[in-house]
């Protein structure tokens, strides 16, 4: 897949702040600076998706956005050992509502924090809402290998198992 790259990506104009070339991309993915990739939007407003790779922090955080570019899904994971590390997975709705980007306020939001020993914690929040429970599990599947520059398609797996749905 062809990646475009920038600093960071503006949510509220639905565009990239700072576009980076390949090779300056690829330098901060060397020093561990904070840089955001996205696939083509294929005419679209909004890309389907962005990955925001920081590796001072050790951090990656890949979202899926809706048609109308809100924050669908985010998947976080955290470097633990040489490894990516699976640590949090959000989920979006934003009922009838059509407005778009950053502007846009959840109506609902499921959450998931996973712990390497194997506990979930699940969070539902709903209007003034809140539910939270937790229980243990296999995190197997919540280990990635880092990627290379520009190679990532391990991580924008859409469909990943949810903890608590069985």
């Amino acid at each position: 897949m062809k990646w475009t790259y920038s600093e960071r990506w503006n949510k509220l104009l639905e565009r990239p702040i700072t576009p980076l070339t390949d090779k300056k991309a690829r330098a901060r993915h060397s020093n561990g600076q904070l840089y955001t990739a996205v696939p083509p939007s294929d005419g679209k407003r909004s890309p389907d998706l962005r990955i925001e790779i920081h590796w001072e922090t050790e951090y990656v955080g890949v979202i899926f956005m809706d048609p109308y570019g809100r924050d669908e899904l985010r998947y976080t994971f955290s470097v633990i050992n040489g490894l990516l590390f699976l640590d949090g997975a959000r989920r979006y709705e934003y009922g009838d509502s059509e407005v778009r980007g950053g502007y846009a306020d959840s109506t609902y939001m499921e959450s998931y924090d996973f712990t390497p020993d194997g506990v979930a914690h699940r969070t539902v929040e709903s209007g003034d809402e809140s539910s939270t429970q937790s229980r243990e599990i296999d995190v197997t599947l919540n280990w990635e290998a880092i990627p290379q520059f520009g190679e990532y398609d391990s991580l924008v797996r859409r469909d990943r198992d949810q903890p608590f749905t069985a």
